[in-house]
């Protein structure tokens, strides 16, 4: 994996992270050094000599030159400006790299053949304070790192609680030098350089070679270290990988990522889907099925009287319209906008907020804010409603009110039932009055059958008037309920599409977050010749 691909896993883990809602800022910080140091290409890679005060680190580097290039006496702190000692013939090549590292006193060496470029960093635990931020500015940008110590101070609690614990996880080249040896017998040295690997293998720090040094007598193994035939580009690769390995895992840690299997769902898909379920039922039983077949049928029953009905249903028809009792009767879509007069959420909001609590109670502290928030009664009560409110008015609307070809020919026979009766009232009164007012002898009406053709006028209009209206009606109420049970699948459907997503989006984007961040993890440390262990060793990772 070369830099450019180092940089691009180690952003999609920040992104993950972001979505997550952790703190990338130092993430963030190894990305723009990525970026910066893949402008530097050359054949050196920087070593940095870092310790603490009076261990020798200038002493070390004027016995590597073979010449006085950093100062060395009693005074401390002596190092007060960084130096930098490179092979010679390179000063051009390295100028804009040790500019970038902050600047540096350049002095040269012969360099046998090596490809490092030295610098000697102010003392680690300098009461200087400027000197430690310079430590601390100049420790991210470089290769490679020599930590140096001394038997009196190689168990020093800043080397190792603010150094060696934070960097050399993030490290793919460097060692540990104890110096000035020549003050111990060889049994003693040997004594304080397993100690010291003893105590880094308690700390779970990465195994790397400690080696007894004398400035004054002996720089041999260290020197054999210096010239080992190491590429400068596949030091500089390694300590991106390591360092975007590092902070990867730093995110994944946070996050509750570990072990070499991709974490699976917060909570079940059954769960979840049992949760939707039940506030998918507790919404409808909230909308009122019956009531909107009701309203449904009483609507379309009005539609059809102003058709295929007679005058007395028409005039009706008309009353109910003018007086408002329409709109409470046969008005589904009104019906439906009311629902929050037939009930409360809460029911429906229960199995969400069970989820939801569950789930943040499998996360790490740091992200259960962001679903614990989104469990608040309020929260969820909220994005309940607006959800119906948008399915009841995107269902009504997309219906139109059914109509029956029928009804014209119901409305023409109720005319002509009509008629007969208006005729046969009529024939009525005319024999009424022909008759005067004190009859004295019949008058002849033509009869069909037993019955006065006037009275089977009326009865006969009246009666095929009342089985067209039950025959209207009924066809009307089949209708109506068709068109109601429409209505409700596509309610239905819709609130099973927002109840799913109140359920499952924010744990569907905080699992996919996690999965990518994961992924992430696995390609950087398989990159860097790990196992693919995305939660590895060195995060702290919460309860």
């Amino acid at each position: 994996m070369d830099p450019a691909q180092i940089g691009d896993a180690l952003e999609r883990a920040i992104v993950a992270a972001e979505t997550l809602g952790l703190e990338t800022a130092e993430a963030r910080a190894v990305t723009r050094t990525i970026e910066e140091r893949r402008g530097y290409p050359g054949e050196l890679y920087v070593l940095g000599l870092a310790g603490g005060t009076g261990v020798g680190k200038s002493s070390l580097l004027n016995a590597i030159a073979g010449a006085d290039v950093s100062p060395a006496g009693a005074r401390r702190p002596t190092t007060t400006s960084p130096v930098a000692l490179l092979p010679a013939g390179h000063e051009t090549e390295a100028a804009p790299l040790i500019e970038w590292l902050g600047g540096a006193e350049v002095q040269t060496w012969a360099g046998d053949g090596s490809a490092v470029a030295i610098v000697d960093l102010p003392d680690l635990d300098s009461i200087e304070p400027a000197h430690a931020a310079r430590v601390d500015a100049v420790l991210p940008k470089i290769d490679a790192v020599l930590w140096v110590t001394d038997p009196e101070k190689y168990d020093d609690a800043v080397l190792h609680d603010r150094y060696l614990r934070r960097w050399m996880p993030r490290l793919a080249r460097q060692a540990l030098v104890v110096n000035k040896t020549d003050r111990l017998a060889t049994d003693d040295v040997r004594r304080v350089c397993d100690d010291l690997r003893q105590r880094l293998r308690q700390e779970e720090m990465p195994e790397v070679p400690v080696l007894g040094a004398s400035a004054l007598k002996d720089t041999g193994p260290l020197r054999a270290w210096l010239l080992e035939g190491v590429s400068a580009k596949e030091v500089v690769t390694a300590r991106l990988q390591h360092g975007a390995v590092d902070a990867a895992r730093e995110l994944a840690g946070s996050a509750g990522i570990a072990g070499a299997v991709a974490p699976g769902p917060l909570i079940t898909r059954e769960v979840q889907a049992d949760a939707a379920a039940v506030t998918r039922e507790a919404i409808l039983d909230l909308i009122g099925p019956q009531g909107l077949r009701d309203q449904a049928a009483a609507a379309v029953w009005a539609e059809a009287r102003t058709v295929g009905g007679g005058p007395i249903h028409r005039a009706r028809t008309l009353l109910e319209r003018g007086s408002g009792v329409a709109s409470q009767r046969a008005d589904p879509d009104g019906y439906l906008r009311r629902w929050r007069e037939r009930g409360s959420l809460d029911r429906a909001m229960a199995p969400i907020r069970q989820v939801l609590l569950a789930a943040a109670g499998t996360l790490p502290a740091r992200l259960r804010p962001g679903v614990l928030a989104t469990a608040e009664p309020a929260v969820i009560g909220e994005r309940l409603a607006g959800g119906i409110d948008a399915a009841v008015s995107d269902s009504t609307m997309a219906r139109e009110r059914p109509r029956s070809g029928l009804w014209p020919a119901f409305g023409l026979l109720q005319l002509v039932a009509a008629a007969a009766v208006a005729l046969g009232v009529i024939w009525v009164v005319v024999l009424f009055v022909a008759s005067g007012p004190t009859p004295t002898g019949t008058v002849d009406v033509p009869v069909l059958g037993p019955m006065p053709t006037p009275v089977v006028l009326i009865a006969g209009g009246l009666l095929a008037a009342f089985l067209l209206d039950r025959l209207l009606h009924r066809q009307a109420g089949r209708l109506g309920r068709q068109w109601a049970d429409m209505i409700l699948d596509d309610v239905s459907r819709r609130v099973s599409a927002f109840v799913a997503e109140v359920v499952g989006a924010q744990l569907a984007s905080m699992e996919a977050a996690r999965s990518a961040l994961w992924t992430a993890v696995r390609d950087l440390d398989r990159a860097a010749g790990g196992d693919g262990d995305a939660g590895g060793a060195s995060p702290k990772q919460e309860p």
